[in-house]
């Protein structure tokens, strides 16, 4: 896309396309052989901050389900008008259909990466909730 900036009228799921489009066009090199991996890092990041907290994409006790049913509904949303918008189109497809082969064949391990990052998140969450200023009047001893 030539704008910098992602329309808030896009959904959540059009806004992830534009994100990887933006990455691919920025990250991309032929023959990458750990760039489904980073999508999948930018799945899950995403995951943990737009769906999560809200409690979507969230029915299973098992992540990769989780992020694959996010996949879907990202998938539904390539629409030929949002196509149009994206610079790399094809590669976009592409990486998608990489992902998910890379999910399938990496099934536990893409359930640890999950569960890292989930426990990253949480911790930060719960650093910003515990964190606040204090404020100290003069002590005397």
């Amino acid at each position: 896309m030539d704008k910098n900036k992602i329309n808030p009228e896009f959904t959540l799921e059009e806004q992830l396309i534009i994100i990887i489009d933006k990455y691919i066009s920025k990250r991309y090199q032929p023959g990458d052989k750990s760039f489904s991996y980073q999508l999948y890092l930018i799945f899950v990041g995403y995951h943990l901050k737009y769906f999560y907290p809200k409690r979507i994409y969230s029915k299973s006790n098992r992540n990769i389900d989780n992020i694959m049913t996010m996949f879907s509904s990202v998938y539904k949303c390539l629409t030929s008008t949002l196509l149009q918008r994206l610079n790399n189109k094809e590669a976009v497809i592409r990486e998608l259909n990489s992902l998910v082969n890379y999910i399938d064949n990496n099934q536990n391990q893409a359930e640890d990466i999950y569960n890292t990052f989930k426990a990253q998140y949480e911790m930060k969450v719960i650093e910003g909730e515990l964190t606040h200023e204090v404020r100290v009047r003069t002590v005397r001893l």
